[in-house]
């Protein structure tokens, strides 16, 4: 399947440890001819951590994206109405950002693009990068996996010795993830070995 004509915002949030893996998955949709709009989190706008510094990242993502790196409130609105989506993605997706989606919170501008893909009833995938997968944020996995229009990129644990509740994306199949979700479905098996 082409992505050719499909719009996506592929929204970032600040999981930094794992950039060098989710990046160039935005790469890869535009080089299928998706569409895709760059969104940030607040704080992946601003903060610079031991992985890259902030700005780097930002000018990293307009370079493939060809646009401006939507940051705030008032950009990432007109999203799914001004400019019609066919999907937004949250990769990578903290277990802050995982709890706020299941309770319908959008205080950024990485959860302002996903309400308004399930305002117009558009899928959403989620790639999830959280040390508290499988603790604290694990109710929130459940409250997401069975709702409409909800699909994660396939997932495991990627240090079960060192830190056993950490749950991580398998970035590299987000391209297949996407081209399922389009379809209606999740890509199988959602949990995979690491």
């Amino acid at each position: 399947m082409s992505l050719k004509n499909i719009s996506v915002a592929f929204a970032l949030t600040g999981s930094y440890c794992v950039f060098d893996k989710v990046i160039p998955q935005v790469e890869k949709l535009v080089n299928e001819g998706a569409n895709v709009y760059p969104v940030v989190s607040y704080e992946v706008a601003k903060t610079n951590s031991r992985f890259g510094k902030s700005q780097d990242f930002l000018d990293k993502l307009k370079l493939i994206t060809g646009k401006k790196v939507i940051s705030t409130m008032e950009e990432v609105e007109p999203l799914g109405v001004v400019h019609p989506l066919d999907l937004v993605i949250v990769s990578p997706c903290t277990g802050n950002s995982l709890s706020k989606l299941a309770s319908a919170a959008t205080d950024s501008p990485a959860l302002m693009a996903a309400k308004g893909a399930f305002r117009n009833h558009k899928p959403v995938v989620i790639g999830i990068a959280t040390n508290d997968g499988l603790g604290i944020c694990s109710k929130n996995l459940g409250a997401l996996i069975p709702l409409k229009n909800v699909f994660f990129i396939p997932f495991g644990q990627d240090n079960y010795t060192a830190k056993p509740d950490s749950l991580v994306a398998k970035f590299h199949l987000t391209l297949p993830t996407v081209i399922e979700a389009l379809k209606g479905n999740q890509i199988q098996p959602i949990l995979q070995e690491y």
